[in-house]
């Protein structure tokens, strides 16, 4: 994706809703029986920074993904959030502090093992751009899932801001493109940045208690581009 600071920053508010961290916290608590189905969304959204995130420690292919598979099966394990708490901060932070307490482990265990980590920090690269980090990887998987489902809901709309995106057409090239008027190019490049940004949004939601914390959560994605 493209390093734009300007991707869409209006839109309505929504009333916020139970999230899969509600579900979370009331699996800390031990009152929730959909825990594995909310940890799983969760896990979902989380995979590839985590994944990356190991990569960039130097682990080979099969070692990150073992060991990513490996830290998931952790926290799907009973009590394994018993510290969570979002006065604490953002799951995202306790979830990075977690990794990095489980490579500590996993490398300890490994030594005592007598089993050296396979380390290559040549081939060791984070997929989207050299000098990503967890945040930036975080914010990368948001922006590419909501833009996915911006082409499933409106495609023309979604291949407007695209193209606004990256600069390489221009409204004149997609008016005859898209059989419109440059006029209605520029009404169809609105309202994609407002969905965009309330896709965005909604996902973010499942991961904070409430509508505050999203909109801080959407203030973060936007640093991560902009670091």
């Amino acid at each position: 994706m493209t390093n734009d600071p300007e991707t869409p920053i209006g839109g309505e508010r929504i009333s916020f809703q139970p999230t899969v961290w509600t579900q979370i916290l009331r699996a800390r608590d031990g009152s929730e029986t959909t825990a594995v189905a909310a940890l799983g969304h969760l896990v979902d959204l989380y995979w590839k920074p985590v994944y990356f995130h190991i990569r960039r420690q130097g682990y080979n292919i099969e070692d990150a993904k073992d060991l990513t598979q490996q830290f998931f099966a952790r926290i799907m394990e009973p009590n394994a959030l018993k510290n969570v708490d979002p006065a604490k901060g953002k799951f995202r932070t306790f979830l990075l502090a977690s990794v990095r307490h489980f490579l500590c482990d996993e490398y300890d265990k490994r030594n005592a093992l007598k089993r050296t980590p396979t380390l290559d920090f040549e081939e060791a690269q984070p997929q989207y751009q050299e000098g990503s980090t967890f945040e930036r990887d975080w914010a990368t998987i948001v922006l590419d899932r909501a833009f996915a489902k911006l082409r499933e809901q409106t495609p023309r709309e979604a291949r407007v801001l695209e193209a606004q995106r990256t600069g390489k057409t221009s409204y004149r090239e997609l008016a005859e493109e898209l059989g419109a008027t440059e006029a209605n190019i520029k009404v169809m490049a609105h309202r994609a940045k407002k969905r965009l940004r309330a896709i965005i949004l909604q996902d973010l939601r499942e991961t904070v208690s409430t509508e505050k914390d999203a909109e801080e959560e959407l203030n973060a994605l936007f640093r991560a581009f902009s670091a």
